[in-house]
């Protein structure tokens, strides 16, 4: 089976700014209000900065890198037929499908963390039709030779070697990635997504690694481990046995990552995930109702806010200076 980092371009052109995840606008609430990602003062900048979690927007990027793909494939001497990625970029949010908040106590209920449960979401079961490669037909015709170099024109010579199960390898693998060696898959990647982004960009290197260190400042930070040694007092009462609300998300993950993906069909062996889903809902559910009877997720999220709040006041010219050279690269 050959593994392509489709996705991995995507990943490596941006910064893990692991506190804006999800977020789609600005603005605080009130005392009162449910606090959500969507209220962090830096998601607005995020938007700028190319975060926009916007469908419209992310179906048209698709659709352009497919185009590109077929273009490039043409260069190289083959057909390539685009494929239909219209609503491949359905989100955790779109309350059309009937998906609960992803960080509500319904959705825990009904999907835990998504670990075992993500193609029991609405937003994995299609139309009932199953999903056909639109170049598959025409593959068919070539010989082993000839699909060789299909594949190999569309998304570089293969790289993955060795056991397809060890995580340390398939990491390292997916860390070297380099666009230039990954086909027409890549150059398209490469296009829609990286090119004229700042994230790695000399200018703000040192404003792009600050940022990645708001998440880590905003654990350590007084009001988020005390909000969470209450959190723990409650798991504790409900039987389990952890220091924070990530911990518990983890011991979930570590089990599925333990399941080994069959190297024909690059999935999972679903007896052995269902093994384990039981144990993620009710996880999940002691979870988030301690988050919730205890404050503690509220807590959590306006200590992190708020240490984004001062990252803003103390860098507003630099992260001005970067979305004004975004939108510039952008043009």
């Amino acid at each position: 089976m050959r593994t392509t980092p489709i996705t991995a371009a995507i990943a490596t052109g941006a910064v893990a700014l692991t506190l804006l995840a999800g977020c789609s606008s600005g603005g605080g609430p009130s005392d009162d209000a449910t606090l959500t990602y969507e209220d962090s003062p830096l998601s607005a900048y995020w938007e700028k900065l190319g975060g926009s979690q916007d469908e419209a927007e992310m179906d048209a990027q698709m659709v352009r890198s497919e185009e590109i793909v077929a273009a490039c494939m043409q260069d190289e001497g083959f057909e390539y037929t685009p494929q239909d990625t219209s609503g491949m970029s359905k989100s955790f949010d779109d309350s059309d499908d009937g998906m609960p908040a992803w960080d509500s106590l319904e959705f825990a209920e009904q999907y835990g963390y998504g670990a075992t449960t993500s193609q029991d979401m609405p937003m994995n079961q299609g139309d009932g039709e199953e999903w056909v490669d639109p170049n598959a037909d025409y593959v068919a015709t070539m010989s082993e030779t000839e699909q060789a170099a299909f594949y190999e024109a569309l998304y570089g010579p293969p790289t993955m070697s060795g056991d397809p199960t060890d995580e340390e390898a398939a990491e390292a693998q997916a860390q070297e990635y380099d666009w230039t060696t990954a086909g027409c898959q890549g150059k398209a990647q490469h296009e829609v997504y990286e090119a004229g982004q700042v994230w790695d960009d000399p200018e703000f290197k040192d404003l792009t690694d600050a940022m990645n260190e708001l998440w880590q400042d905003a654990q350590t930070d007084e009001r988020t481990t005390q909000a969470y040694a209450k959190w723990a007092e409650c798991m504790a009462d409900a039987g389990y046995d952890f220091a924070n609300p990530q911990e518990a998300q983890d011991s979930i993950y570590n089990l599925t990552n333990e399941i080994p993906y069959d190297e024909e069909t690059g999935t999972q062996d679903e007896a052995a995930l269902a093994e384990i889903r039981e144990q993620e809902i009710s996880t999940a559910v002691a979870d988030r109702t301690c988050q919730d009877s205890t404050g503690s997720g509220r807590a959590a999220l306006e200590a992190q806010f708020a240490i984004e709040q001062d990252f803003i006041d103390a860098h507003k010219d630099e992260l001005d200076a970067m979305v004004e050279k975004a939108a510039q690269a952008s043009k």
